[in-house]
């Protein structure tokens, strides 16, 4: 399976000259990514906790939100795995990663906090200097990150395939722009009755997004989902 998505970041890469994105996240039965009172929760068992870290050596980049560094305090590292880290991006518009974050404290690699590009809020990032580099994007007219003006920053930056690891917003939004190319979604046997991976709020999903290309795995307990969404049907 590594193989064939190492395959089709190229032919994406190739065709369309823009980076390759993936949703990759862990999920229980009832489709849940966090407890309702957003507590760190770890879903994935050991064998996919340690595939995930191997997927992420296949990336350039891993991207997250805001609200999972603040809950989950992540390093987005590949620590698990043999190969290179990925690029660590933040999707953070008003500049609230803390300054003694996992991702800022990193010395492999310097952190990407995306930021809106008001002159304010640019102007404010010199706590980062030493751990991170804010970069001013767009915003679109929800106030958050215009993905299309990501995308093409990213491009420039010459950043080929992207990993998006959450949170709900962050996936939603990729979802209703019609941004992803893979999804990677791993499975796991518990209940958990909290927070959904799709946003509710915010999804443009009418009526429904189907997949093809329909793999499956099964590492110890959980179960990977490996599907291509169908952007033009439904």
């Amino acid at each position: 399976m590594l193989e064939h998505l190492k395959n089709r970041i190229a032919f994406i890469g190739q065709t369309q000259k823009r980076p390759f994105i993936a949703v990759s996240y862990a999920q229980s039965i009832d489709g849940c990514i966090a407890s309702r009172k957003k507590e760190p929760i770890r879903l994935s068992g050991p064998k996919s906790m340690q595939f995930t870290h191997q997927l992420r050596t296949c990336f350039d980049a891993i991207l997250v939100g805001i609200g999972t560094v603040l809950t989950d305090n992540p390093r987005l590292d590949s620590r698990l795995a043999d190969g290179r880290n990925p690029q660590p991006i933040v999707l953070d518009t008003r500049l609230r990663t803390p300054v003694n974050a996992a991702l800022v404290r990193r010395t492999d690699k310097k952190c990407w906090i995306i930021c809106g590009d008001e002159g304010e809020s640019v102007q404010s990032h010199r706590p980062f200097n030493s751990g991170a580099a804010v970069l001013p994007c767009k915003i679109d007219d929800q106030g958050r990150i215009d993905l299309a003006a990501l995308i093409k920053l990213l491009s420039e930056k010459q950043i080929s395939s992207v990993m998006v690891e959450g949170g709900a917003r962050v996936i939603t939004s990729f979802i209703n722009r019609q941004l992803i190319d893979q999804f990677i979604i791993t499975i796991s046997p518990k209940l958990l009755g909290g927070l959904p991976v799709v946003d509710q709020r915010g999804i443009g999903i009418k009526p429904y997004l189907p997949m093809n290309q329909i793999d499956y795995q099964r590492l110890g307990d959980d179960m990977i989902l490996w599907a291509v969404p169908e952007w033009n049907s439904g």
